[in-house]
């Protein structure tokens, strides 16, 4: 399996990773039409995700990968604002439903959809339960939760990719290379995050506020939010991981419209969770 987060350098490994991505989406229409196997399972962790418009046709490639885990999620869920398609979801989402997927309607909290709508809705019932999030456009390697788990240190955010934070703009933040925790540690949510329960349970307590603050920009807001409670953050491995991804338009919550890290919202949510004292 060639999906393990390392960039291909030799032409030929490289080669034989595309075939083994361009085979990768037969495999899952297969398996999405004729298994029946449980993509839930005994996991320590939730898993969280979210998708919107045009997107949702194709997430059940995503959630597809996740349930072929050796590890299997206790939960997994998607997060949508559409009604309609809550009510009535495509035929390839209504397979998973069948084997373990829940499909639950939220408000429309942009990219904070993956995890506060489960903050609010499921962590009651469940307050000591990490809870992983995930993007949807993404293919996880079938090890990737069984890894992200056995890293997770209670108490701590893990990520399988981090930069270092600085004074300096987001786009000269290098790409983290330790294991080590420490607050400088900036996870980014697409390769996979799990967050400790009394980071869950403050992000809670302080409602919808990123709406005002950052709203496109969840990784900022979860950032400093572990900052602010004293919650260590650490890279799994000491490079990035990077899982391949779909060819699909993308734009992530971290980034502004012309492409560039939003500094000036990444200051106004580092003012939103700090005191001047400990900014």
């Amino acid at each position: 399996m060639r999906n393990n987060g390392v960039l291909p350098r030799d032409p030929l490994v490289m080669a034989a990773a595309l075939a083994e991505l361009a085979a990768l989406g037969p495999r899952l229409r297969a398996r999405n039409a004729r298994s029946t196997a449980p993509i839930v399972g005994d996991g320590a962790a939730n898993v969280s995700l979210t998708s919107y418009g045009a997107r949702i046709a194709t997430v059940w490639k995503t959630i597809e990968t996740i349930g072929a885990g050796t590890v299997k999620p206790r939960r997994l869920i998607l997060w949508l604002d559409d009604a309609a398609t809550v009510a009535d979801p495509p035929m390839r989402l209504k397979r998973l439903q069948a084997r373990g997927l829940e499909i639950r309607l939220c408000p429309d909290y942009g990219p904070h959809k993956k995890y506060f709508p489960y903050v609010e809705e499921i962590l009651p019932d469940e307050p000591e339960r990490t809870l992983v999030t995930a993007d949807d456009d993404v293919y996880y390697p079938a090890t990737w939760l069984a890894e992200l788990l056995a890293a997770h240190r209670p108490g701590e955010v893990t990520a399988f990719r981090a930069r270092i934070r600085s004074d300096a703009p987001y786009s000269s933040w290098p790409l983290c290379t330790t294991t080590e925790s420490s607050d400088k540690v900036f996870a980014t949510g697409v390769s996979g995050v799990a967050y400790p329960p009394r980071l869950l349970h403050a992000l809670r307590d302080r409602g919808t506020e990123f709406m005002r603050v950052c709203p496109r920009a969840d990784d900022y807001w979860l950032h400093y939010a572990a900052v602010a409670t004293n919650t260590p953050i650490r890279q799994v491995r000491d490079v990035a991981a990077y899982w391949w991804e779909m060819v699909i338009a993308s734009h992530r919550g971290l980034w502004d419209g012309k492409g560039t890290a939003n500094d000036a919202i990444a200051e106004q949510t580092k003012r939103a969770w700090l005191s001047p004292a400990t900014a």
